[in-house]
């Protein structure tokens, strides 16, 4: 993955610039939006708009996914439930919930970043418009 040192302004305008910067195919960047939640945006309504992605989602997106998760890559569920007495068993299902807890707090974070810059713009356009 290729790191700038400005990334908090980079913004990747398409698939092939966020392809490039994440150093894979368009067609696999697009199965990630799908599969995984790739944090792409749409410049309008449709599978077929324009997307841009900001560098610093996707370097926080690259470094909380889990890509040995199932063949689907969708992210495995796993009751905490009772202690079946096997140290093992029970570590892997509580590993697995942390796992489950830590991608959507992850997911939480980026999407709450998003809101907070836009809304941070508009706070910037209302106070150009009053002067």
């Amino acid at each position: 993955m290729r790191q700038s040192a400005d990334a908090t302004k980079l913004i990747l305008n398409s698939w092939k610039e966020i392809a490039v910067y994440l150093g894979r195919g368009v067609r696999t960047v697009q199965r990630w939006e799908r599969e995984l939640r790739l944090p792409v945006h749409r410049l309008g309504k449709g599978k077929r708009s324009p997307v841009y992605s900001t560098a610093v989602e996707l370097n926080f997106w690259m470094s909380t996914v889990d890509f040995a998760r199932s063949s689907r890559m969708q992210p495995q569920r796993v009751p905490i439930g009772p202690r079946t007495g096997k140290p093992i068993e029970d570590s892997l299902r509580l590993l697995s919930s942390v796992q489950s807890l830590a991608q959507a707090i992850a997911e939480n974070s980026v999407r709450q970043h998003h809101q907070a810059e836009i809304l941070q713009a508009r706070i910037l356009q209302m106070r150009s418009r009053m002067k």
